[in-house]
């Protein structure tokens, strides 16, 4: 119903009237003008130019009167200034339309700094909350704030006080002396960050620079809470198992599951570690949940990126009971923010609660045709800020290479159905080698130890080649350069076809490969940034090459002379090589790498003792494994024997002295 009184009704209808009237004389008059400055037709060299009236020159003044007394003079301008945070330290601002009011304001703020390159302002955040209340009080303008988030500008608020109380260093004498005495030094930042963050965290460095050792260093400080729960892809859980028998020898009460039907132990000790894979979690959080699991370690924790997943319900339910809970991901999705919602979730549920608000501010999320969609990415550098101060740190080799040696050796024990299903056709090789062994006949001895290490080549092949393609080469992967090297052609066949499959693009040197072509494939290896990997013969390509675009070196298989597989290593590890360089062991439990393994790392250590070779594998990651062979046995086994690269005689390598090494 109208509020208006009569007089005001007609008022306005007066108004109305005489404005109206106002529009219709205005019409008349610029038709009139119009008519009037009409160029005249004559052709005539004495044609004038028509005089402008005195009436038609008044209703101009008049109409340039009006203008200026018109409404848009009091007309205030709209902008709109942006927030983000670029670092732990410092703000980004940017403001539009230009104006240079605001201009005048950042200048008067301390620190603030104009980026031409960017075009934006910089300043420390602590003068943030300065320039925002400068920027308020500008009353002739009108500004829209685009602002950063109180609860996250309060995490990074306390480093700009001006008295900060004295963190007192936490007593890591709690951890087990043979594993904090073998740390680098960027390794011990890594877990005094962890133990500051109380346990929740997420480790992002980058591969090969020791996020395990880590990670079990933070667990162990929190051995009094124990048992610990190791969650990790199946493939790698007995090496799991074997870092903590080597590095946490007191550590004895350790189990792996292995189907679902495993019993979890009731024990609760500061020896007991349950390892499982992820889809095993899955299958038994309710009873992990009942347990009471309080240290949870999540290895590879990317494969949690799916919120809907099974396994990341699972694992959400195990952190609501977990006081301490380790993320591990060489891969953080930075450039795919979504994907790392649920592993914030898990470390910190506080930090960003609200799905939708994450979304709209990192993923540009918005109400699409199908649904909401949050594939994109916005304000990155604020995010990669906000979880390095609250729950993550990340180190790239680039980085830490002054507290890194120049080779990384890791030896991994890799498992798998596919071994598993073979392990009757293993069992012929084995006995027969074993028998041998009490024998005093080295040529037998040698020759069913060959067997047996050929039968190994093709039982590991297929594990090996689907290990190495879902750690490197999985959808969206970083870019990298990787050699692996084999020695039986199944095994190279094996990769190659599986790179393949993939459309990885590699280079292949073997036995078979001219050299005139060697030259080719490495230079294209070398100068080519799509080419990510090469399948290489260890004795056909283990020397006389340079392929230090590389920074990965993978065996696939072992060797039997232990130079071969130094001189493989340092076709990346040459001169040129400015990064150091990781090397990786594939072995597989039950095979002939039990056997093998023990002896290369005993004749290598007998070298390095006289001087003729400066590498051991002494320091190595990974656990020794010393085989008895007269008492161990494996369960069944068959296959036809594995062909060897015929690039080179292996007769001419088998050293029968090293087999009488633990005689």
């Amino acid at each position: 119903m109208s509020t208006l009184s009569e007089e005001q009704k007609k008022k306005i209808e007066e108004n109305r009237r005489l404005a109206k009237e106002k529009f219709e004389q205005r019409q008349r008059e610029a038709k009139s003008l119009k008519t009037t400055l009409k160029p005249s037709t004559s052709d005539g060299p004495a044609a004038k130019k028509p005089c402008l009236p005195a009436v038609k020159a008044e209703a101009i003044k008049q109409q340039e009167n009006k203008v200026q007394v018109s409404p848009i003079s009091d007309y205030v301008p709209k902008i709109k200034v942006s927030f983000v945070l670029a670092s732990c330290r410092e703000v980004q601002a940017t403001f539009k339309p230009f104006h240079q009011i605001i201009v005048n304001i950042f200048k008067a703020v301390p620190t603030t700094r104009y980026i031409r390159e960017k075009g934006c302002w910089m300043l420390e955040i602590g003068y943030y909350d300065e320039l925002l209340d400068k920027l308020r009080k500008l009353t002739e303008l009108k500004i829209e704030f685009d602002l950063i988030p109180l609860h996250i500008r309060q995490i990074f608020y306390h480093d700009f006080r001006r008295s900060q109380p004295q963190k007192s260093q936490p007593d890591l004498t709690r951890i087990d002396a043979t594993l904090l005495e073998i740390l680098f030094p960027y390794q011990r930042t890594g877990v005094l960050y962890g133990i500051e963050k109380q346990g929740r965290l997420l480790i992002a460095d980058e591969m090969g620079l020791g996020k395990t050792l880590q990670a079990l260093a933070i667990a162990r400080y929190y051995a009094s809470e124990w048992p610990l729960l190791i969650v990790c892809p199946s493939s790698v859980k007995y090496s799991w198992r074997q870092q903590i028998e080597k590095f946490l020898p007191r550590v004895n009460d350790i189990y792996v599951i292995e189907k679902g039907s495993d019993p979890l132990p009731t024990t609760r000790s500061t020896r007991t570690v349950i390892i499982m894979s992820y889809d095993q979690m899955a299958l038994k959080y309710k009873q992990l949940v009942e347990q009471k699991i309080y240290v949870v370690i999540f290895d590879e924790s990317h494969m949690l990126k799916d919120q809907k997943a099974k396994r990341t319900k699972a694992a959400m339910e195990l952190a609501k009971t977990a006081q301490r809970r380790i993320l591990l991901s060489g891969t953080p999705a930075l450039s795919r923010p979504v994907e790392l919602f649920s592993q914030i979730k898990i470390v910190d549920n506080k930090l960003l609660p609200k799905f939708t608000d994450f979304a709209e501010r990192y993923c540009d999320g918005k109400q699409g045709r199908f649904g909401y969609d949050a594939k994109g990415a916005t304000n990155l550098e604020e995010l990669g800020a906000l979880l390095e101060k609250a729950i993550m740190i990340r180190r790239l080799k680039k980085n830490v290479l002054n507290d890194l040696p120049a080779k990384c050796r890791q030896c991994l024990w890799v498992t798998g159905s596919a071994i598993s299903n073979k392990m009757s056709g293993l069992k012929k090789a084995r006995d027969a080698c074993e028998r041998a062994n009490k024998t005093n006949d080295k040529s037998l001895q040698q020759s069913t130890l060959m067997s047996y290490y050929a039968e190994t080549g093709i039982v590991k092949a297929a594990v090996v080649a689907d290990y190495i393609a879902d750690t490197y080469f999985y959808a969206d992967a970083p870019p990298v350069k990787l050699l692996i090297f084999a020695h039986h052609q199944v095994v190279l066949e094996t990769v190659s076809a599986t790179f393949t499959s993939k459309k990885v693009r590699y280079i292949r040197i073997d036995g078979g490969t001219k050299s005139t072509d060697r030259e080719v494939l490495c230079k294209k290896f070398q100068e080519d940034p799509e080419t990510s990997a090469a399948v290489l013969s260890i004795t056909a390509a283990g020397v006389g090459i340079t392929l230090t675009a590389a920074n990965k070196v993978l065996f696939a298989e072992l060797h039997w002379n232990p130079g071969a597989l130094i001189q493989a290593e340092d076709r990346a590890h040459r001169v040129g090589q400015k990064d150091s360089v990781f090397v990786q062991y594939i072995l597989a439990r039950n095979t002939a790498d039990e056997m093998i393994w023990p002896l290369i790392e005993a004749k290598l250590n007998i070298l390095h003792g006289v001087n003729l070779n400066q590498e051991t594998f002494g320091g190595m990651k990974s656990s020794k494994v010393f085989v008895d062979k007269q008492k161990t046995r494996i369960s069944e086994y068959y296959s036809p024997e594995g062909k060897k690269d015929e690039s080179k005689d292996e007769s001419d390598e088998l050293d029968a002295s090293i087999i009488l090494l633990d005689d």
